[in-house]
């Protein structure tokens, strides 16, 4: 019936809402008991959005039933949460959408997050949520991670993390998968960030926190992540994908050098692989003790990417006993893995799937160096 109401607007005023109610009566009141055409075509408009958003509901919930990932027509639902100041840059326009009727991002202090802002936390809270509850910090900037550390005091966390790159954390986003305490307050009150998130703060810890005014809070406790497709969108077309929420175990990796990883290194190296895959590519991620010290991002050449993360654990002079590295794609040359031994590298993660996987693993072995092959890629472009 709105649908055929809708399609009459020439001679029908279609309402679809209570919030109409009152808009109907000035239209009524101001034309003498008639609308005007530019009203009905308002109005039409907006009951086509409904049953439309209706209708991709329905569509969605029997794709889903029917274990049917891409149909042959896709429809995309989703209800305005607001309109952002701009996009990337002040000459874009921006809004963000969401198919998730439930509160999933509660922002309890700060100025109205930006396009940039939202894009920042979806990264920061994909890489929380993936680390070992409760003990968790991470550090973004622009989209990358620049400091992570699963250690499990809080406050100590949070300081192995801002300490990989300090200099790259100013004007960044803290996630940190617990609740913030005062005493960690203080300690994030001496870095100037756009963004902290929590699993919900402590009352003393808002009350310090509230003195930075612009200092956006979030609760991400409610946040979570399914398993629904990822969207990218350019001009007219759209690239969809699952997202990439693999659980790594031991099972999903396989030791292929002569020398065996320690329980220490295992644990280390599955951190650095799973930080990894949240850093774009062609990422290395170096860490020592539960704590990335250099993190190489976003090169065309992998060999690039090796130099930045040593470069930057140098630059930070970081305590790297117990240095691991993983990579998110193979080495295509033994000259990657070469300058990460060099620096002090004992054990090395990276997907196989070379044709010269054969001499990674011998130059392995040559230096005594651990290696392990994970059975997927993860590439972040």
């Amino acid at each position: 019936m709105v649908r055929s109401a809708a399609k009459n607007y020439n001679d029908v005023t279609v309402i679809t809402s209570l919030n109409q109610y009152e808009e109907l009566i000035d239209e009524l009141k101001k034309f003498k008991g008639c609308t005007t055409l530019n009203f009905r075509e308002k109005l039409s408009r907006i009951a086509f959005t409904e049953t439309a958003y209706y209708d991709s509901v329905i569509s969605s919930y029997f794709n889903k039933k029917t274990n049917t990932i891409f149909p042959e027509k896709k429809v995309f639902h989703g209800n305005l949460k607001k309109q952002l100041r701009y996009g990337e840059n002040p000459h874009q326009l921006s809004a963000i959408y969401s198919s998730n009727s439930n509160v999933d991002l509660k922002q309890i202090h700060g100025k109205q997050l930006s396009y940039n802002n939202y894009n920042d936390i979806f990264n920061a809270l994909a890489i929380s949520k993936s680390l070992p509850k409760g003990n968790g910090t991470v550090i973004v900037k622009h989209a990358n991670p620049c400091g992570v550390s699963i250690k499990n005091n809080h406050l100590d966390s949070y300081k192995s993390a801002l300490s990989c790159d300090p200099v790259s954390a100013f004007g960044g986003i803290v996630s940190c998968n617990y609740k913030i305490t005062k005493s960690l307050a203080i300690e994030l009150n001496k870095l100037f960030l756009e963004v902290i998130i929590a699993n919900g703060f402590n009352k003393n810890a808002i009350e310090i926190l509230k003195t930075k005014k612009n200092l956006r809070l979030i609760d991400g406790a409610n946040y979570k992540l399914n398993e629904h497709l990822r969207f990218l969108s350019v001009n007219q077309d759209i690239l969809v994908q699952s997202e990439d929420l693999n659980t790594f175990t031991n099972k999903d990796f396989k030791v292929v050098s002569k020398r065996k990883p320690t329980l220490k290194q295992l644990k280390d190296l599955i951190f650095a692989f799973n930080v990894c895959r949240y850093v774009k590519s062609n990422a290395i991620v170096l860490v020592s003790n539960k704590t990335t010290v250099g993190i190489g991002s976003g090169q065309p050449s992998r060999l690039d990417s090796c130099q930045i993360a040593i470069n930057k654990m140098k630059k930070f002079n970081l305590k790297t006993d117990n240095l691991v590295a993983a990579s998110d794609a193979f080495f295509p040359f033994v000259d990657g893995i070469e300058k990460l031994v060099q620096s002090g590298v004992q054990a090395v993660v990276q997907p196989s799937g070379s044709l010269r996987d054969k001499e990674i693993i011998n130059f392995a072995n040559e230096t005594n160096t651990v290696l392990l092959f994970s059975l997927t890629r993860h590439f972040r472009h």
